[in-house]
């Protein structure tokens, strides 16, 4: 272990001197903050310059070992890295100032936070995030991921301090314009920043005084890539499940053993998750309805993806409330009967109901690619799992009469996301159900006399239509008829 210079007292002077221009550069900053003084970022660039140079000077008295640039490819273009070596590690960075910043932290110690760099920032937000709410493996993926794809070098050095609102919005357009996210990727990089502004402004910190991030979309609504938002566009066609169903039996008939080809027919029939599926256990399959209280999930460990079992649904959050059941319909009953005879005639035993051949449960991923080759094939614009559960909802459980309590409920999510993204109705089908609507009236009102035609205001008297019996749920509004 390398011994502090900070024990010299000539070291010792440069140190207190840092810690000073330190001082100075917050107290103008919370200066700042309150309006007492007004354009200081010349100045704090000034005494961030000098801090640099004191910094380097030390730094440079006591590592020996040299400093290369060298030149490393990243997604496919070149781009520099400071590099050197010490004792016990080999620190590399984007640029030589970030490489004399994590020297001196490694020789003199960090007595003060002094980068307060975009990127150090959101890698702190996220470690506070990890800490705090123990997100799922795929949701830290996806911030790092979002990070590597929106963020530039440029953005993530700047000094969040001194980051103005308007350069945010600037910035989010040249992000949008050169990009084009689709909208789904868009609140990704969006949560990007509003991660790191969020943690630099918490009360804890306050390092800025408010989020710059705007919170409406207009400003950078214009250079997405137009997506349909009609949820008819999202889901397969009755026509088109059929399809799916009359290729998959004839498939799973001709092979030896297509597990994959059952759990699409069993996901048409029933609208589980994708993650649902494969997490499935025989044991969970009762005499007239089968529970649904479990998916599973994936997470990087040692470099590799490995599967687990996930003992709760997605809507549950991570705790448990004992999911939901479906019922075990005649043709459902028919996949799961068949796919069981098939095991037994093979002698696979496992407690999975989607098991392959050596006992193991399929994956999300192998699902996933199985029905892409389908639809592929059969030549249909859509290939995922989401359009199952849209079809079921909006073509089998609303024509049903179900209301939307009960269609969230077999669905597993909330009546709010039924009624706004998985309801539709059809114009068809609503212009016919009109037309019967009106006719019923005008055969009910055609034989009555004047006097009962007209009211006491000279106005056509509403007749009324048969009123429909009220569920539980909405029993609760007669209080107030």
């Amino acid at each position: 272990m390398v011994l502090p210079p900070s024990t010299s007292s000539d070291s010792s002077g440069y140190i207190n001197e840092i810690r000073n221009i330190q001082s100075q550069i917050n107290h103008l900053l919370e200066m700042q903050k309150k309006g007492i003084v007004e354009s200081v970022d010349v100045v704090i660039q000034e005494l961030t310059k000098k801090e640099f140079k004191l910094k380097e000077q030390e730094v440079l008295k006591v590592h020996t070992n040299a400093i290369t640039e060298i030149k490393v490819l990243k997604r496919g273009q070149e781009v520099r890295r400071w590099q050197t070596r010490c004792k016990d590690f080999r620190p590399r960075c984007s640029s030589y100032e970030s490489l004399i910043d994590k020297l001196y932290e490694y020789y003199f110690g960090k007595s003060v936070y002094t980068d307060y760099s975009f990127k150090v920032i959101f890698e702190a937000a996220l470690e506070e995030k990890i800490r705090t709410e123990r997100p799922k493996e795929k949701t830290i993926r996806d911030y790092h991921s979002s990070y590597k794809v929106f963020i530039s070098e440029e953005f993530g050095a700047k000094d969040i301090r001194l980051i103005k609102p308007s350069e945010v919005k600037e910035y989010i357009q040249k992000v949008s314009s050169e990009l084009a996210p689709t909208k789904k990727r868009f609140y990704k990089f969006k949560g990007i920043l509003n991660l790191a502004f969020a943690y630099a402004c918490d009360p804890e910190r306050r390092y800025i005084d408010v989020n710059p991030v705007p919170m409406k979309n207009a400003v950078y609504a214009k250079n997405l890539t137009p997506t349909s938002n009609k949820p008819e566009d999202k889901a397969f066609q009755p026509h088109e499940v059929e399809m799916i169903r009359d290729y998959l039996w004839k498939r799973v008939n001709e092979l030896r053993y297509d597990v994959n080809g059952y759990a699409i027919l069993f996901s048409s029939e029933t609208g589980v998750r994708e993650g649902e599926i494969p997490s499935l256990k025989w044991s969970d399959v009762k005499s007239n309805a089968i529970h649904i209280h479990s998916q599973q999930n994936d997470e990087i460990r040692d470099g590799k993806k490995v599967y687990y079992y996930n003992p709760t649904t997605k809507n549950e959050k991570g705790v448990s409330h004992n999911g939901r059941f479906i019922p075990l319909t005649n043709r459902v009953r028919e996949i799961l009967d068949e796919l069981k005879a098939k095991q037994e005639l093979l002698g696979i035993s496992s407690e999975w109901v989607f098991c392959k051949e050596d006992g193991s449960w399929t994956t999300t991923i192998a699902y996933y690619e199985s029905l892409y080759k389908v639809t592929h094939k059969l030549g249909l614009k859509l290939s995922n799992n989401h359009a199952f559960r849209m079809a079921l909802n909006s073509y089998v459980y609303v024509p049903m009469g179900l209301p939307a309590t009960e269609r969230a409920k077999l669905l597993g999510h909330s009546v709010d996301t039924n009624l706004k993204h998985y309801t539709f109705a059809r114009t068809d089908d609503y212009i016919d159900e009109l037309c019967d609507k009106i006719n019923a009236f005008d055969s009910k009102t055609r034989d009555l006399t004047i006097e009962d035609k007209v009211g006491t205001s000279g106005y056509p008297k509403i007749v009324s239509f048969s009123a429909k019996e009220k569920s539980p749920e909405t029993s609760k509004s007669r209080a107030f008829i």
